[in-house]
């Protein structure tokens, strides 16, 4: 971004990298800096598979640990879209898929009491994405 004029970025908003990893602060403020469109990935994600779980035993087609139930979804889907964003592309499973679309349309954003849950829940999670120090 730094390099380059995009018109718009897809990149992964989700509540344990940005707190866990602090990955996803910098990005947006840069993109909104820029007046760039935003839009956020991996809203229903919480941290990767363990190690060795082959991906025949994985409940799931994705890559990461999704959050799969109702209640936790709509917390990660209501997290990323409560930032200034242009939208959030759901999951590529198609059940993940279907619970993003039905979530989606009672969307309310986050008030600061949410927001403090999701930091604390992300802050105990191993996140996905870390921003590299130094």
């Amino acid at each position: 971004m730094k390099r380059f004029d995009f018109d718009t970025i897809l990149f992964p908003f989700h509540y344990t990298s940005w707190y866990a990893g602090n990955f996803g602060p910098q990005v947006l403020e840069m993109a909104r800096q820029k007046e760039m469109g935003i839009m956020a990935l991996k809203a229903m994600a919480k941290h990767r598979w363990p190690k060795g779980m082959k991906r025949a035993d994985r409940p799931f087609s994705t890559w990461y640990v999704p959050l799969h139930e109702e209640d936790e979804a709509r917390k990660g889907l209501r997290f990323s879209l409560s930032h200034p964003i242009a939208t959030a592309i759901p999951p590529g499973d198609s059940e993940l898929f279907s619970l993003a679309l039905k979530l989606a349309k009672d969307f309310k954003p986050m008030n600061d009491d949410e927001i403090m849950e999701m930091k604390k829940m992300g802050l105990e999670e191993r996140p996905l994405f870390k921003y590299p120090q130094g």
